[in-house]
């Protein structure tokens, strides 16, 4: 099951580009892999691969922690939490938005983030490194078409 997991976790911090997608990597992802495989994502992860995506996540999470403060940290906890009862909570950029991150957070943060996206990239072999490409661009289209 956590196996499962990995992946989530691993593609959301690989693709997410800004701070406020920050709860991706700071909680354990809950999203079933049959979700991404719906989407398209099957990279096809290497036993290897997914211990090392999951001690850069894991490092990444704790030094990202190590920048909240206390009552920082407890408001991602209580959401967390909503989340794990089914509640619905805000969306992750609402979330984040309200921690009120100092500018000083909020760049050591990306530089967390940046750091952490290079590693993954090493990790991941050429083609699926191409397929995550792929991806985020179906998502950038998709989210560019009007509603219908």
């Amino acid at each position: 099951m956590k196996r499962s997991l990995l992946l989530p976790g691993a593609l959301a911090l690989a693709l997410s580009y800004a701070v406020p997608m920050l709860p991706v990597v700071a909680q354990t992802p809950t999203v079933p892999a049959e979700r991404h495989q719906k989407r398209g994502v099957n990279l096809n992860l290497t036993a290897d691969q997914k211990v090392q995506l999951k001690q850069i996540r894991e490092s990444t999470r704790s030094q990202i922690e190590s920048i909240l403060t206390q009552e920082q940290k407890d408001q991602l906890a209580a959401a967390k939490q909503q989340r794990q009862q089914g509640q619905q909570g805000q969306k992750a950029r609402g979330l984040w938005a309200s921690l009120n991150l100092t500018a000083d957070q909020k760049a050591k943060i990306k530089a967390i983030r940046q750091d952490a996206k290079q590693k993954m990239a090493a990790v991941f072999t050429p083609e699926q490194r191409q397929q995550l490409e792929q991806q985020r661009q179906q998502r950038q289209q998709n989210r560019q078409q009007p509603a219908q």
